[in-house]
């Protein structure tokens, strides 16, 4: 006769903490012995749950999201104190580390960005809302495929589509957040796309130079964020580098409306335009040095261009002509270069 419920025994090791995700969690590269597998197991305190029965809902949103660019559970359990969600283990890392390391291309931030939105559509689907959509969530596989994970947040929807989450990170909240809303649609999550696609395109350096302004002697200034928010003007529309086109930007710009009403009402939409995006500026590398001097360049058929602007926008161009030496592109070695030069240089080299 079967048993209603079976009890089982189940072991990791802990390697080393890869971070922390809260107060009450924290997340570990682990050893399974008996899968011969590395993990990442999210250990979460049961102290942090105001009923047991919301002991284990991550785990099964996290099994109810199954989709190639959702990050998979393994299997979840519990001891006294504490939940486990074990996960695969990604080398790769998260799109925030990539982005750490250096600026991403269009055509990595276009290719990443469908990639995560097909997992996010699929959330979706399902009548969730995710809450926390940022770099530090989009996980990179072995064959650097973007898949969201972290369902920490997330919510069921009810019959009309909206959630309610009291938890919010403030430096990716909607306006309709800061203005202290209780229930959120999908409208929520596409905000928050904006900001990560913004991100994507500009470096996190310059976003948290952004976000570092609203603090004044270690205070932070919620009254100047909200209304920066509110009217459209963190994040700062108006960065962009050169090399991101028109198109993207637009995508971005629409994804981070103020008013809900004008941004895009659905991941697909979002995707849609994203595979509309083409043209010269795909491929070009952008790097920034510590002393301001910014650095664009591009290989074509085995042939390096590339354009430096220092701090006072004097530029050097040069390309690499049959016998590799380096030649100058003298229309656009000038004293004082402007940013529509720069995208000339781009879209015509």
């Amino acid at each position: 006769m079967l048993r209603p419920i079976e009890r089982a025994h189940l072991s990791f090791e802990f390697v080393r903490n890869i971070g922390q995700e809260g107060k009450n969690s924290e997340v570990y590269l682990a050893r399974d012995h008996q899968l011969n597998a590395d993990l990442v197991i999210k250990k979460i305190s049961k102290g942090s749950f105001a009923d047991p029965a919301a002991y284990f809902v991550e785990a099964s949103i996290l099994y109810q999201s199954e989709h190639a660019n959702v990050v998979p559970v393994h299997y979840a359990c519990q001891d006294e104190g504490f939940i486990y969600i074990a996960m695969p283990f990604f080398p790769n890392g998260s799109l925030k580390s990539l982005m750490d390391s250096r600026f991403l291309t269009v055509r990595e931030i276009v290719r990443f960005a469908i990639q995560f939105l097909s997992g996010l559509h699929n959330i979706h689907t399902k009548g969730l809302i995710h809450f926390d959509i940022k770099p530090d969530n989009i996980l990179l596989s072995k064959r650097k495929e973007a898949l969201v994970s972290d369902f920490g947040l997330a919510k069921q929807m009810d019959s009309e589509g909206f959630a309610e989450q009291p938890i919010s990170y403030t430096k990716i909240s909607p306006p309709e957040r800061v203005e202290g809303e209780g229930e959120f649609s999908i409208l929520h999550d596409i905000y928050q796309t904006g900001v990560t696609l913004y991100r994507m395109c500009i470096g996190d350096k310059e976003f948290y130079l952004q976000w570092n302004s609203f603090f004044e002697n270690g205070v932070f200034r919620r009254d100047l964020f909200m209304r920066a928010v509110k009217q459209g003007h963190f994040p700062d529309r108006t960065k962009f580098p050169e090399q991101i086109p028109q198109r993207l930007r637009a995508i971005v710009r629409k994804c981070m409306a103020p008013e809900e009403g004008n941004r895009y009402q659905s991941v697909l939409q979002i995707t849609n335009a994203l595979a509309e995006i083409d043209g010269p500026e795909l491929d070009w590398r952008y790097e920034v040095a510590a002393d301001g001097t910014r650095r664009w360049s591009c290989v074509s058929d085995g042939k390096e261009c590339f354009l430096v602007v220092d701090p006072q926008g004097r530029s050097t161009a040069k390309k690499q002509n049959r016998t590799n030496a380096y030649t100058n592109i003298n229309a656009f070695c000038k004293d004082a270069i402007t940013p529509d030069d720069v995208r000339t240089f781009i879209e015509t080299m």
